[in-house]
């Protein structure tokens, strides 16, 4: 299956980029999937910026994630700075990636983000063979700062929204 996605809407020229900067740079949050029975589970992932407002992450082949993604591919990835007061909500469908050559070049921008001090994945992996890639493809992204203001709270939120689309 092929996904394609194009922004349809965003609340401000500069939204993609503060939205993935800010990603970038608090990459570490809980990615949410559902299992079947309806339960959601919640698991704490680092997720990487692989282009175009697509974030991707790793995790074990053997988890409960995995197979919550495999049945219902539909998840949500938060991440927070409680200094800024700022979280950012990415909402979407997560592919399993399947091409060598892809895997390849994003554990080459791992292996590079890890060396820059941004880890992806635990320091102690050395074998991706229990691992399995995956990529959201975001149908929904809101970054939200809450300020405190005289015993208020007032509340700047900047979005980007995207036309989806799926093929085989």
């Amino acid at each position: 299956m092929t996904i394609t996605t194009s922004i349809r809407h965003k609340s401000s020229p500069e939204s993609e980029e503060m939205i993935t900067s800010f990603v970038t740079s608090h990459s570490q949050g809980a990615l949410t999937s559902t299992a079947k029975d309806g339960t959601l589970q919640s698991s704490v992932v680092n997720v990487f910026e692989t282009g175009d407002s697509q974030f991707s992450f790793m995790t074990k082949k053997d988890t409960r994630k995995s197979a919550n993604i495999h049945n219902n591919p539909i998840v949500s990835f938060i991440t927070y700075d409680p200094v800024s007061r700022t979280e950012v909500e990415i909402e979407g469908v997560a592919m399993l990636v399947v091409d060598p050559g892809e895997v390849r070049e994003v554990l080459k921008k791992i292996r590079s983000d890890s060396d820059l001090g941004r880890p992806h994945i635990s320091p102690y992996v050395n074998e991706f063979d229990d691992y399995v890639l995956y990529t959201i493809y975001p149908r929904n992204i809101y970054m939200t700062t809450f300020w405190e203001l005289e015993k208020t709270i007032e509340v700047f939120r900047e979005f980007i929204e995207f036309d989806m689309k799926m093929s085989s």
